[in-house]
């Protein structure tokens, strides 16, 4: 499955053939009828997936989900799409699909009639075989007939809970010769556990029919009980525990296939859920009392039964101590996976960052300056790689290595370039006389176009920051050239908005491409002093980023902060659908770059890291998650 793929471009609706179950738990079951698969969702995870009705993008559903406020947390949407896709609840339109056929099962029995009677199979069985002592097989001959048993005991106890699931109109299926009552989801609690229960029973009282009447055949039959009620890999009898929770997972908070999801905090949350919950407890007794059952039939076969005082004496300390550093190693190993998770994505930054480092300040006089390093260089710049072929050979010709020390004036003198290592600040006098830093460029950008691609504040000047390579010739000769391939907006788009862009921190993790589109769909606006950027109670039209100067955020007649270039707003507001919470006024000097609402929405719905990003940030400024949000519409003008 491409997942990025399926979150943006293409389309999905609701396969024709759906059944829903009602709502146990907190969940309900959705199962795709021809292909039998299941989904476990919530209800209002179903309010999600009803908006795929018609054939729809995974980005038009969550923008309709923002606007009218019934989203639910992104990293949930993104992975109830993702699960519902790969259960085929979601399909693509017109597909085709393979029908799994149910088997034509001839029996169907009573669930309300047989399900005490199973509970007292199991018990019995239970309870003979704990009271008769099972013996080892005295040849080869025992171990086969106590083995074909045990083999028979299961194949009907799998047939009374198919015949019990056709008796509350389930469907059975055949899987490699199997009977499989997975279709047991679609019925009620009570009713899966009977089910489930089914085999259980009737292998149990073989074992104790067997333990009573020839106890050298009981061995398999019992060995066979213990594999199907352990509390471990799927197991059967935690199932029929689970199945009764006042508060059920659903598929989208488990498991997870969406990558953001598979982060520390998620797990470290379901695990805190866990622990709250009185089926997590219930599933540790009862791994408690099937270990000390084994512990009992295995001190029945052996000379030193583990209640005798002589086998604490002998093996105690040793069993105690094997124990504890079990315990103690299990909880280590998985410390150590989640410290592991934790680490790798910022060891990647960090070395990242260090092989940057170590290029800008020790390697810049080693970087190639050849014709063919020169074109390279040119056709790795957005702006110059929109040049015709016959431009772009003779600028690269024309292109000059020059390197400066850090901190240095750049001396450009109507001169254009390309930076190949380093980084160069642009500066702007304030009206207070003050050298004010506006923008930071780096590996890539281009230098000597700002007077351009900036004409309402062409007063700017450049300094080094670090050492730096830079590729640099005369401007005059391709100024025309340039200005006829790139209008003014897409030069400014290019040389002034997207390089500011890619150093904030609100798009330092997005993609290059995503970062172009985004600067495509801002606009540069200047504020006066004192002017109001966003009234507080009013809907604002507009996402906000500061691209100079600062500005203040005032709540009632309370000021909260004041932030100043990168810094970003508005972004709760067309989240909620809903009023500003504050009143955003700017100071002397304040440019923003505006989005407008339209093309905000269509850009992070289609970008899904930086719709998780905004999401955070937001509900970090909240206090509280953002999503999810009370159904409705709250916009006031």
């Amino acid at each position: 499955m491409d997942i990025n793929l399926t979150l943006t471009a293409k389309k999905w609706q609701l396969a024709s053939q759906l059944q829903r179950t009602s709502s146990y738990g907190g969940v309900q079951v959705v199962k795709n009828i021809p292909e039998r698969t299941y989904l476990t969702i919530t209800s209002k995870q179903w309010v999600v997936l009803e908006q795929f009705g018609e054939a729809r993008t995974v980005p038009q559903v969550l923008e309709s989900a923002i606007t009218e406020r019934f989203s639910p947390a992104l990293g949930e949407f993104y992975e109830i799409i993702l699960k519902a896709v790969r259960a085929r609840i979601l399909v693509e339109p017109g597909q085709t699909t393979v029908p799994v056929m149910a088997a034509s099962w001839p029996l169907s029995l009573r669930m309300a009639y047989w399900s005490p009677i199973l509970w007292v199979m199991l018990l019995l069985g239970l309870g003979v075989s704990v009271y008769f002592r099972p013996l080892l097989p005295l040849g080869w001959q025992d171990a086969a007939i106590g083995t074909g048993l045990a083999l028979l005991a299961g194949l009907v106890g799998a047939s009374l809970g198919a015949s019990l699931l056709r008796g509350a109109k389930g469907e059975v299926y055949l899987k490699r010769w199997f009977i499989c009552t997975d279709d047991a989801c679609m019925l009620p609690p009570e009713d899966q556990r009977t089910v489930a229960v089914g085999p259980l029973s009737f292998v149990a009282l073989t074992a104790g029919l067997l333990c009573w009447l020839r106890p050298e055949w009981a061995i398999p039959p019992l060995a066979f009980l213990f594999i199907l009620g352990r509390p471990f890999l799927r197991a059967r009898m935690n199932a029929i525990i689970r199945v009764g929770a006042h508060r059920r997972l659903n598929d989208a908070s488990h498991h997870f296939i969406f990558p953001p999801n598979r982060s520390v905090r998620n797990r470290v949350k379901l695990l805190a859920l866990g622990l709250r919950s009185a089926t997590t407890w219930l599933e540790v007794a009862y791994g408690v009392v099937w270990t000390l059952l084994l512990a009992y039939f295995f001190g029945e076969l052996s000379e030193m039964p583990p209640w005798k005082l002589a086998f604490w004496q002998t093996l105690g300390p040793r069993l105690g101590l094997a124990a504890a550093g079990s315990l103690g190693l299990l909880a280590l190993i998985y410390l150590g996976l989640e410290i592991y998770v934790f680490s790798r994505d910022h060891a990647r930054r960090w070395k990242e960052w260090l092989v940057l480092t170590f290029r800008r300040w020790c390697r810049r006089g080693k970087l190639p300056t050849d014709e063919a390093a020169r074109l390279r260089a040119l056709l790795a710049s957005p702006a110059l790689r929109l040049l015709p072929p016959q431009v772009q050979q003779p600028l690269a010709k024309a292109f000059r290595s020059e390197e400066l020390g850090p901190w240095k004036p750049l001396p450009l003198d109507g001169r254009f370039g390309v930076i190949l290592s380093g980084e160069v600040g642009v500066y702007r006098l304030a009206q207070s006389g003050r050298r004010v830093l506006v923008q930071v460029l780096g590996e890539g950008d281009l230098v000597g176009l700002h007077d351009l691609a900036d004409p309402a504040r062409p007063d700017s000047t450049c300094r080094t920051l670090t050492p730096v390579h830079l590729l640099l010739t005369e401007r005059a000769p391709y100024e025309v050239e340039l200005l006829a391939r790139m209008p003014l907006p897409a030069l400014t788009h290019q040389v002034r908005i997207a390089p500011f862009l890619s150093r904030i921190s609100l798009c330092a993790s997005w993609h290059r491409q995503a970062v172009q589109r985004f600067a495509e769909l801002s606009l540069i606006k200047n504020y006066a002093d004192k002017e109001v950027i966003l009234e507080q109670g009013f809907f604002s039209e507009s996402f906000f980023i500061i691209l100079e100067g600062e500005a203040q955020i005032i709540a009632g007649q309370r000021r909260l902060a004041v932030i100043g270039r990168g810094s970003y707003f508005g972004e709760i507001g067309l989240l909620q659908n809903s009023n500003s919470v504050a009143r955003v006024v700017a100071q002397t000097g304040t440019r923003c770059l505006c989005v407008p609402r339209k093309e905000f929405m269509r850009f992070v719905t289609h970008n899904h890291s930086v719709a998780l990003e905004l999401e955070r940030v937001s509900s970090k400024r909240l206090g509280h998650p953002i999503f999810p949000l009370s159904p409705g519409n709250f916009r006031q003008h």
